[in-house]
């Protein structure tokens, strides 16, 4: 008798081909017939046959010969955004720090190995903006960002190996950690002080400052960070200043889902 308890689950290939041609359709930022077909590994009749389905399910919508996502995902993205608590216990947090500061604030959190934006607020004196909205359209890796450090210090040891493994350490600049010992020395670093910094590690030319939201199971669920140009960013304010204004911000949503989930159990 075969023991199935440590085999792999089926998958319904339909559905995960279906996903693929999304997939490349956002990565092409539109395409037709002939492109798709270029990117996956099936018959052009097979494509259509897919991408007819994919348009009557509203999640592509045809424009002449171009294929390219619907709004369905809007509304789909924005329910789950609503739905999530971090986003509820987090918004005016995030809000009240990018006021106070002038700057991009963000709220993430990690899904399948990289960093997810579910929230951001720009300040008055923000910079980057197409950057920031780029962010937002794909997750981004933890490596080298500040709030991907925070969180990527207080998962697992063994899920930190495992999403190195899988995700690569990728330089984006001449400052990104690109070296597996030095990312643990300073998630080490990370975990003692309660943030993470990036020092140009991601973009040149920009900072950022990253404290982790903690639940009350002592999991990570998420992030907050500030980020700004190096002309601001600097000295007290780099060193000292915009980490206790971010770990303030951190804790106090993690007071807010901790109140939320009281307010449920009563």
């Amino acid at each position: 008798m075969t023991d199935s308890s440590n085999a792999e689950p089926r998958r319904i290939k339909s559905l995960q081909r279906g996903c693929e041609i999304i997939e490349v359709v956002q990565e092409l930022d539109g395409a037709s017939l002939q492109e798709i077909e270029s990117h996956v590994d099936l018959s052009r009749g097979t494509i259509h046959t897919y991408l007819s389905t994919l348009v009557d399910c509203r999640l592509l919508v045809r424009n002449d010969n171009v294929y390219q996502l619907g709004y369905r995902f809007i509304t789909m993205g924005e329910y789950v955004r609503n739905t999530t608590d971090i986003y509820t216990a987090g918004q005016r947090e995030v809000d009240k720090l990018a006021e106070a500061s002038g700057e991009y604030v963000h709220l993430v959190i990690e899904d399948d190995g990289r960093e997810v934006a579910i929230y951001e607020r720009r300040g008055q004196q923000a910079v980057g903006t197409d950057y920031h909205h780029k962010m937002r359209e794909t997750p981004q890796y933890l490596h080298d960002s500040a709030s991907g450090k925070a969180m990527l210090a207080h998962l697992p040891e063994e899920r930190i190996e495992n999403i190195i493994d899988r995700q690569g350490l990728e330089r984006q600049t001449k400052n990104t950690i690109v070296d597996r010992k030095q990312l643990w020395d300073e998630l080490e670093e990370v975990k003692k002080c309660g943030y993470a910094v990036n020092d140009e590690e991601e973009i040149r030319g920009l900072r950022a400052v990253g404290a982790p939201i903690i639940d009350s199971d002592e999991s990570v669920v998420g992030a907050v960070s500030l980020t700004a140009p190096t002309s601001r960013l600097k000295g007290d304010r780099f060193e000292s200043e915009t980490p206790e204004l971010v770990m303030e911000t951190a804790n106090l949503i993690e007071v807010n889902l901790e109140t939320m989930t009281f307010d449920r159990a009563v």
